[in-house]
């Protein structure tokens, strides 16, 4: 699904990212993790077409991610949910899929409210962001992500602005989403979601890929003196 290949994203003289080498396949549950300022939410980021590489080449589905005209295929969840206020939660849900004509209003607004049903939110449909918890907000996050059949869904650290029942409730949706086959890529913090969900696990320090492997491998086996570190911390 993606090939990554020597990538490099500068800001000004800052080199965030150093040639980053990776391969996502079709289907895969990839977790990121690492300290702050590794260079986690950047690559993200350039996955996700939100930040343009300096350097490197990065596929996606065999085509370069520059050029592909079907941007739905990728969807993205932020840690600060990134809702229209102005809009109620069925406006949210709904707006992508209708204004990218991917399908009519009425064949959006009828998936919308089945999802809603799903996650128990179909009570909330007419309420703005305002009247929700975060924890709320984020599962329609998710919901919105959906909408559009996505082959891919991007996780920037979607549970650092909420308390540890609303992280519950959104680890507990993702998985759900998971179950799917959906590929998903998550930048966390949460160590003990990661080694029960991740299928590969990257750990990322200083804007490059110093381990990647299963859970078991990098959490119990770690083979860097950094990771090492960082797991005890």
């Amino acid at each position: 699904m993606y090939e990554v290949k020597k990538l490099v994203k500068k800001f000004g003289k800052v080199e965030v990212l150093k040639k980053i080498d990776l391969v996502v396949e079709n289907g895969e549950k990839i977790v990121i993790i690492g300290p702050s300022g590794s260079g986690k939410s950047t690559l993200l980021r350039c996955l996700g077409r939100l930040e343009k590489a300096t350097s490197g080449k990065i596929n996606f589905c065999d085509k370069d991610i520059n050029k592909i005209s079907k941007t739905h295929e990728i969807g993205m969840v932020f840690q600060s949910f990134n809702l229209f206020e102005n809009l109620t939660v069925l406006e949210n849900i709904t707006l992508a899929p209708i204004k990218t004509k991917l399908m009519n209003k009425e064949t959006a607004i009828e998936k919308a409210k089945d999802y809603l049903k799903k996650i128990k939110l179909d009570d909330k449909e007419n309420a703005y962001p305002a009247d929700l918890s975060g924890g709320q907000k984020q599962r329609v996050a998710i919901i919105r992500a959906l909408m559009t059949d996505p082959k891919v869904i991007l996780f920037d650290e979607p549970t650092s602005a909420l308390d540890r029942e609303m992280i519950e409730e959104v680890l507990n949706l993702m998985e759900e989403v998971a179950k799917s086959g959906i590929t998903m890529i998550v930048v966390t913090h949460e160590l003990n979601f990661a080694y029960n969900f991740a299928t590969k696990i990257i750990f990322m320090d200083d804007g490059k890929i110093l381990e990647s492997g299963s859970p078991q491998e990098l959490f119990n086996n770690p083979q860097t003196e950094r990771l090492k570190e960082f797991l005890k911390n």
